[in-house]
């Protein structure tokens, strides 16, 4: 949903329920003023908001929730190419957040990088999209949600470097006299030839390095006196930005790459850590009731084809808590 259609639905919400500001509705009656298409979209939605029934019973809410769910699965099944927008409200007049379909969708530009004119590529996967590129090398990369990657695009020179921003997947092609290296904001992978993830979100406390095959070299930006750390296959490298703590342990590499497959499987993983995957992938903001809530722990898989509400209903039947929206404002309370 583009912020602007976003912004329409929340007034129109506010003006029906009463809760408009006088600024509100004065922004309101300048949209409808500029486009007709926006008053008659209001009128509509007036006219079935007189219509509806007041108060309502539980089972009315119960019966309005299921049909409002069916309807946001089925907007979910349609391509995203189609640019089909859909505006649902509920009786109560609080927008919901439709979730962005898992695709294989990213964005591609060049800029100049340096005063020289020297060009770097840029890939982006936007929020709640996976994307997949091959570079010149040959390099397979996945990139999960809300992931950036900037490049030389001809990855010439003695090494071939990648800036990392969030999380990739890379399968590189050997290459033995031209080393693969991955910068992120808090260590560098070198390799050769080999698969593996690294994990490295801006807004999360630490980052994941994991080797699936091959061979990897990393070091520390924050432990300049550190000398690097080599992995084999099945380690996982994860170091704490804060405490500057560094821990290597053997795991099921499928864990932290099942992402690819569309899917977030997590053991014995707290609340906390769930909500912010469940941020990237519907691009919402979840907000919990306290600080409590964060540290239980769940089990079990996520699917991004999936849509929210099967999150949120199997924390609601795992927990004692219970989610409310607005818009993609989401309170587990």
């Amino acid at each position: 949903m583009e912020p602007e259609s976003e912004q329409t639905e929340i007034l129109i919400s506010r003006k029906l329920s009463g809760h408009a500001t006088a600024k509100d509705m004065a922004e309101l009656e300048h949209i409808m003023t500029l486009d007709p298409a926006i008053r008659k979209l209001f009128e509509e939605t007036r006219r079935a908001w007189i219509n509806s029934r007041y108060p309502f019973t539980p089972e009315e809410i119960k019966a309005d929730r299921e049909k409002m769910k069916e309807k946001i699965i089925r907007a979910l099944s349609v391509a995203i190419k189609k640019k089909q927008h859909y505006r649902l409200l509920y009786r109560a007049a609080a927008v919901l957040a439709i979730p962005l379909l898992m695709a294989a969708g990213w964005y591609l530009g060049t800029r100049p990088s340096s005063p020289s004119g020297q060009i770097t590529s840029t890939i982006t996967a936007p929020k709640g999209q996976i994307a997949e590129c091959v570079l010149a090398d040959g390099t397979q990369v996945w990139l999960n949600l809300g992931t950036t990657i900037h490049y030389d695009p001809s990855l010439t020179g003695k090494n071939r470097i990648v800036n990392l921003e969030g999380e990739a997947y890379f399968k590189v092609a050997k290459m033995p006299d031209r080393p693969f290296i991955v910068n992120t904001s808090e260590l560098q992978v070198k390799v050769l030839g080999t698969s593996f993830n690294v994990r490295a979100y801006s807004d999360e406390e630490q980052t994941a390095t994991t080797l699936e095959e091959g061979s990897i070299e990393l070091g520390f930006k924050r432990l300049p006196g550190h000398a690097p750390i080599k992995l084999t296959p099945g380690e996982c490298a994860s170091f704490h930005i804060a405490a500057k703590k560094l821990q290597i342990e053997k795991t099921d590499t499928y864990l932290n790459t099942a992402w690819r497959d569309g899917k977030y499987i997590f053991k014995d993983a707290d609340l906390e850590t769930i909500v912010l995957q469940l941020e990237k992938a519907y691009d919402v903001r979840i907000h919990l009731k306290n600080d409590a809530v964060e540290h239980q722990r769940f089990r079990g898989i996520f699917e991004y084809k999936q849509n929210i509400f099967d999150a949120l209903e199997t924390i609601e039947r795992t927990t004692s808590l219970n989610y409310r929206m607005d818009g993609r404002d989401i309170w587990l309370e």
